[in-house]
């Protein structure tokens, strides 16, 4: 009898392992893999400093990009996900403080998003969709610096009536609810990727790694990237904003 309760202490012990949501508080182990409910991806901060989601494969779908600078990892008890350099600076941080945030879920889908409740803060994938299935529009209104944008995957302004969506012809665009575009980068046939980078400056880059468009906001201070709901796509600082698509409706 004690060697049957030994190994089901051990299962159960592995299903909490393979855990599908980090809470409020709970400081990630580095080198410790918080696998989905379905272990077709993972959340895992490396030896390297680095922040980074896969899927099993090992092919990576998001990272922190703080490789050989982060120190640790934690999704902190005010809601924000954080990696702090060795003199406690902060490499990365999802901007989420002061939301109610209280869970990190690592889902099915292949999407890293943080929740308050049922209500998405952020995500790591433009278009939130929850393990449960449906768009989840509001609350998912902007992405902080460090973010790719996935091909065709849509950011929409809370209210759904917006998106950004970094197509798969190469073009930027901001879009209203009906499809009907409002501002573009005009980077179609030439744009390979498409970044708001660590440094706060929006780029769309071609195939040779150069830029073929630019916010020219790099070093400036901005930490997200907006889509509003009166149909301006802003770049804001800690305090202000210091870009627009200027298409405010």
């Amino acid at each position: 009898m004690k060697k049957h309760l030994l190994v089901v202490m051990m299962v159960f012990g592995g299903l909490l392992v393979n855990a599908q949501s980090i809470y409020a508080g709970q400081t990630l182990r580095q080198d410790k893999k918080y696998w989905a409910d379905n272990n077709g991806y993972y959340l895992i901060f490396q030896n390297d400093g680095n922040l980074v989601f896969y899927n099993r494969s090992g092919a990576p779908a998001w990272e922190s990009k703080t490789t050989n600078r982060g120190v640790r990892a934690i999704f902190q008890r005010d809601g924000n996900l954080v990696v702090y350099t060795r003199g406690n600076g902060v490499a990365f941080s999802s901007n989420t403080d002061g939301q109610g945030a209280d869970k990190l879920s690592v889902q099915d889908d292949g999407n890293l998003v943080i929740y308050n409740g049922s209500n998405p803060l952020w995500a790591s994938q433009g278009g939130i969709r929850n393990n449960n299935g449906g768009d989840r529009y509001r609350g998912n209104d902007y992405v902080s610096t460090g973010y790719r944008f996935r091909k065709d995957a849509k950011l929409y302004s809370s209210d759904g009536r917006y998106y950004l969506v970094f197509q798969d012809d190469g073009n930027l665009v901001l879009a209203n609810r009906n499809g009907n575009p409002i501002w573009a980068t005009a980077t179609d046939n030439k744009g390979n990727r498409a970044e708001f980078q660590g440094d706060g400056n929006l780029v769309v880059y071609d195939s040779y790694n150069r830029p073929v468009w630019s916010s020219n906001t790099e070093n400036r201070g901005g930490v997200k990237l907006t889509v509003q709901n009166d149909g301006n796509l802003v770049i804001y600082g800690r305090n202000s904003p210091i870009w627009s698509s200027g298409t405010q409706r």
